[in-house]
């Protein structure tokens, strides 16, 4: 009920904050007017900018509307410059001066731009241009430090937010893809892309809403687009080599060395990069690093109830990074483009685990000292080929290959305790392990138009190809009955090499058939084979008073088939998009150990889909979807075979397995207001699940834990988010809240009684920046999330953790020369079950000097963790513990570092 209660009065508060934004608020507007053309016509998004006078950068902008109207809202009394420019039009200027009353401009006439000069180029620089679905700004704008990345740039654009993960998101859309001068850039990766490539190099940013190949090519809007983000550099950097060299020394052997050199000709692109460091810094996806960087146990990772639980790169890391990009035109709208990317990384660190681990009324208490050692090395290479220059057809291809190799050793000392903290059992374990893996991946998509009036159809293929192999050489050495002087031992020594394979084949087929009056029909076919086959052989020694010998070997196989065709109908006008079909699945399964009989299961569904968007003006959205879908159990939650390997944490699957029925709802809208600058965007997600496959775990007297699936009952999920921006009025500041909220309700089965687990997560965010970044850019913020984890079995044992930040950030300019960053960080964690409250101060500073006014050669003193707090928290919530784990982290060092930047060219 109080579920049911919060849903409803978040969208009622999701309704009323629509509406209320929807109302214009003339009584605000500071600065008004209207623009027509010669034949006196109105002009709709015109770019209407305010800059400053002395150096034209940019402080806000909003678009006219149908009638040709604009205005300006909560603007501070000051002296500015006033541009419009739209294209096919010569950009208008006027120095004005506003004084707390309002400025009518009355009406302003745009000249058509016809003036064309043999041998004269007349240029203008445009903060912020609108075209179509194109929204540019001018780099030169903006104010950004000389070896500032694109990171940074992008952290300047009104509207463009960039969040702790290295996700962009842009007028309340997700990036889909970032590019350079249209073509992709290192796969097109967000982290590669805004890490290694400098501010300075660029002309213009365009924040594009990208139509389907299908629209692209029809003509017929469908609204199904992606954001792309598109960086122009500037002409100068296209003529030679340009990029830049970084190198810096500092205290305990602390270094780093950056490389970054491009040469970009109207036909190809060239790009080479390079990092070497010890200061935990990848300059690349991080994601990737933190699978094998903080040495716990990955293996419970999966049974996480909690919301997102970013992990943290902690530990000591060396990293080397290595890479290469080449793209060719061969002409107008077809290229091909290849890249490949080269990561080295060792971490090594300790941290210390406390987990409390409940199963009826048979609890315990485990921690644990851990010991890690990692060594990354990883090889992506990318290709793809794009031919759109031609008018009835499309043909798309990538291919990527990806191999990784891992070698990790870890220790680790555990202990358990029963009651009164009395220790019972103790348990050091020392593993190995190397691990290989290979990503092969093929695709192609062709589209071909049939005729003018919306005929077309699209086919593609996929193919994959993943293999794993797996070397794992583990020692446990186990002492029990401690607590009653009743003391035994055994030590077990495990070599498993373990070799997976999985081959994934998807070919697709749609048709559009238009009806008339805006209407098509669709088929759409959806076929997929995977394959999956096991070999696993282990050896396995157990010493008590005698030794016993255990040998396991199985091929395991599992395929899966499925079928969908689907039948919908499209409706489609600019302002209106919607989509509804069914949709028949066949699935079928063949799984078992071979030369042993093989399971067969088929299944039939049938599952709806709807899609609904409606955008009554630009910069507005609203979109609802629904869509059944079904998930199979994979090869491990069917298996028919026991997983031993650890020897207190059993797995085997359940090969009676019913597939899940999950039903997903989401309400979408964005509000992108350019007149006041308010960024208001809503994400409403419900997904309920039947026949919920979920986890079955029995523990034993000696700690032994055996994990098995069932299908149990119902699971429900419930997630919304929130982010509102406004600039404040009259004081030249920007404010933006957030808000996170995850609920979360499933059943497991602890020891034979089932337990309803209930988690609720709440993230609340507030930032306060300043408009005006000409020479000082300050940034202030506090985040507070909390954790409730409820469970059924033992109410005692509901959990609830929290972390507070609270974090400031200055830079400002001395001199032309001279900058100065700090950035100050203040962490609390709190949780009811461990009594481990910590606060943590962290405190960051950067002191940089450009020896000229080109600023080519750049001299930076960095302080990072000035305090020495060398602690790192992470904690997870799972079906039947909860844990806290304390890492060592790199702790402060202080760096001397120079850069050099080549081919800076001409200062405007």
């Amino acid at each position: 009920m109080k579920l049911k209660l919060i849903i409803r009065l978040l969208i009622l508060g999701y309704i009323y904050m629509n509406s209320n934004l929807s109302i214009a608020q003339s009584s605000l507007d500071a600065i008004i007017g209207s623009v027509i053309d010669n034949n006196e016509v109105p002009i709709e998004a015109v770019a209407i900018t305010l800059l400053h006078p002395k150096d034209s950068t940019y402080i806000k902008y909003t678009i006219s509307n149908f009638d040709g109207n604009f205005s300006f809202e909560e603007v501070p009394p000051n002296s500015y410059l006033l541009q419009l420019s739209s294209l096919g039009f010569k950009s208008y200027f006027k120095n004005i001066t506003y004084s707390n009353s309002q400025i009518n401009l009355g009406t302003i006439i745009l000249e058509e731009d016809l003036m064309e000069l043999d041998g004269i180029t007349l240029t203008a620089v445009v903060p912020v241009q609108i075209k179509q679905d194109t929204v540019s700004f001018s780099a030169s704008s903006f104010k950004t430090n000389p070896d500032d990345n694109l990171e940074e740039l992008l952290n300047k654009l009104p509207g463009v937010d960039i969040d702790s993960d290295g996700k962009v998101n842009a007028q309340g859309n997700d990036v889909a893809k970032i590019m350079v001068d249209g073509k992709e850039f290192f796969g097109g990766d967000p982290a590669v892309v805004l890490k290694n490539l400098s501010a300075d190099d660029i002309y213009k940013i365009e924040i594009i809403d990208q139509k389907s190949e299908e629209s692209q090519l029809t003509g017929v809007e469908d609204g199904n687009k992606e954001v792309v983000i598109n960086f122009t550099l500037k002409k100068t950097k296209k003529s030679k080599g340009f990029g830049k060299a970084s190198a810096g020394i500092g205290l305990d052997k602390r270094y780093f060395s950056n490389l970054n050199y491009n040469k970009f000709s109207s036909k190809t692109q060239f790009a080479v990069i390079g990092k070497f460091n010890n200061i935990n810094v990848t300059g690349s996806n991080i994601q990737g690093f933190l699978k094998n960087t903080n040495g716990i146990d990955e293996s419970e990772e999966e049974d996480s109830n909690s919301a997102k639980r970013t992990k943290s790169l902690s530990g000591f890391l060396k990293t080397g990074v290595a890479g290469f990009n080449i793209g060719h035109e061969f002409k107008k709208k077809e290229d091909f483009n290849v890249d490949y990317f080269y990561n080295l990384s060792e971490n090594n660190g300790n941290s210390n685990s406390k987990r409390i681990t409940f199963s009826n009324n048979n609890n315990f208490d485990y921690k644990a000292n851990n010991y890690y050692s990692n060594s990354t090395n990883n090889h992506n290479l990318n290709l793809n080929y794009k031919n759109k220059s031609h008018k009835n057809y499309r043909l798309f291809i990538k291919g990527q290959f990806r191999a990784d190799n891992v070698v990790s050793e870890t220790e680790r000392d555990g202990q358990y305790f029963i009651s009164d903290s009395i220790l019972a059992t103790t348990n050091f374990n020392k593993n190995t392990i190397e691990r290989n893996k290979t990503l092969s991946n093929i695709s192609l998509n062709y589209f071909q138009k049939l005729n003018d009036s919306g005929r077309n159809f699209n086919i593609g293929f996929n193919t994959s190809l993943n293999t794993f192999k797996l070397n794992n050489n583990q020692n446990t050495f186990i002492e029990r009955g401690l607590q009653n002087n009743n003391k035994s031992s055994r030590e077990i020594n495990t070599l498993r090499d373990e070799s997976t394979r999985t081959n994934i084949n998807n070919i697709n087929f749609k048709y559009t058939e238009p009806l008339g009056g805006n209407n098509s029909l669709k088929l759409e076919s959806y076929i997929k084979n995977e394959r999956r086959g096991e070999d696993v052989n282990q050896y396995k020694t157990t010493i008590k008073t005698t030794s016993e010998e255990e040998i396991l070997l199985y091929d395991y196989k599992h395929v899966l088939n499925s079928y969908q065709t689907r039948l919908a109908h499209a409706y489609n006008i600019p302002k209106f998009n919607s989509y509804i079909g069914v949709e028949l699945q066949n699935i079928d399964r063949l799984f078992g150990v071979k030369k042993e009989p093989y399971i067969t299961i088929s299944n039939s569904y049938i599952n709806p889909v709807t899609f609904l968007q409606y955008k009554p003006k630009k910069g507005q959205r609203y979109r609802f979807s629904y869509k059944k879908t079904i998930k199979t159990p994979n090869s491990y939650e069917s298996s028919t075979v026991i997983n031993d390997l650890n020897p207190f944490s059993i797995r085997k699957g359940n090969p009676d397995l019913k597939p899940e029925k999950i039903n997903l709802f989401s309400l979408l809208s964005i509000i992108h207001n350019f007149k006041s600058g308010i960024n208001f965007n809503t994400r409403i997600q419900y997904q309920h699940s039947n026949n919920g496959i979920t986890r079955s775990i029995a523990v034993d007297d000696d700690f032994i834990k055996t994990t098995s699936y069932a299908n149990n009952g119902q699971k429900s999920r419930f997630s919304s988010s929130l982010s509102f921006s406004k600039r404040m009025k009259k004081i030249g500041l920007r404010y933006t809240l957030k808000n996170r909220n995850l609920f979360t309700t499933s059943n497991s089965i602890i020891n034979l009684q089932s337990n309803q687990v209930d988690t609720k997560d709440y993230s609340f965010s507030l930032i306060l920046e300043n408009n005006n970044k000409r020479i000082i850019d300050v940034k202030a913020g506090a985040n507070y999330s909390i954790n409730n984890t409820g469970f059924s079995i033992e109410n005692d044992l509901d959990r609830k953790f929290s972390k507070q930040q609270y974090y400031s950030m200055v830079d400002y300019d001395f001199t032309k020369k001279l900058n100065f960053n700090t950035q100050f960080d203040y962490i609390i964690y709190k949780d009811n079950k461990f009594s481990s409250d910590q606060k943590l101060p962290l405190w960051n500073a950067t002191l940089s000097y450009a020896f000229s006014n080109k600023k080519n050669d750049i001299l930076k003193l960095v302080l990072i963790d000035l305090l020495d707090k060398n602690v790192d928290i992470y904690r997870n919530s799972t079906i039947n513990f909860f844990e806290e784990t304390t890492s060592e982290s790199l702790g402060r060092y202080i760096i001397l570092s120079f850069t050099h930047r080549l081919n800076r060219g001409k200062k405007k």
